[in-house]
């Protein structure tokens, strides 16, 4: 048995034994069972982990409205939700984001994040989560990058957290 040994660990023959086949077949067969038991259930985890809240609720803004310098307002049942950018928003510049809440369920919002998008362009990952102050208002602070293509159509939404997702979107133009 010693000269078997040396001769796998030298490498000098080919080495298989029995007790390397079961090794390697348990290990292998470990591996497809938890990528079986992974796909099935990833979706259950992922939602579990993140806490997502199981329905979603529009609420409806004025398109036309542009949240700089002024509050624009989107509401739908129990909840009105009111952003404003501050006076002036220009990219690569700090500036603040307040929503305020009124309705039922404004007592209930656990958590805001302001995601900022373009259509038909990426533009990275601009979500801001804000904190809550007094007043059932909500307040952060947000950066836009520069658009390269020199756009300046933004879209606004607006996620609220409590039992229910409440989401809003409002359009956005920022200056040059």
């Amino acid at each position: 048995m010693e000269a078997v040994r040396k001769r796998c660990w030298n490498h000098k023959e080919p080495c298989m034994t029995r007790r390397y086949f079961l090794a390697l077949s348990g290990a292998i067969a470990v591996f497809v069972l938890l990528g079986i038991l992974g796909s099935k259930y990833y979706p259950k985890l992922n939602e579990w982990l993140r806490h997502a809240p199981t329905r979603a609720i529009v609420l409806n803004a004025d398109p036309a409205c542009n949240p700089v310098g002024v509050l624009c307002t989107a509401s739908g049942g129990a909840l009105t939700a009111a952003i404003g950018l501050g006076d002036s928003v220009q990219p690569l510049v700090a500036f603040p984001v307040q929503v305020r809440l009124s309705g039922e369920e404004a007592t209930r919002i656990k958590k805001i994040t302001v995601n900022f998008t373009m259509s038909n362009m990426d533009m990275g990952f601009n979500q801001f989560t804000l904190a809550q102050g007094k007043d059932k208002t909500w307040q952060g602070q947000a950066i836009l990058p520069m658009c390269s293509m020199g756009r300046r159509e933004w879209r606004v939404a607006v996620e609220m957290v409590s039992d229910v997702l409440y989401r809003a979107e409002f359009n956005l133009l920022t200056g040059s």
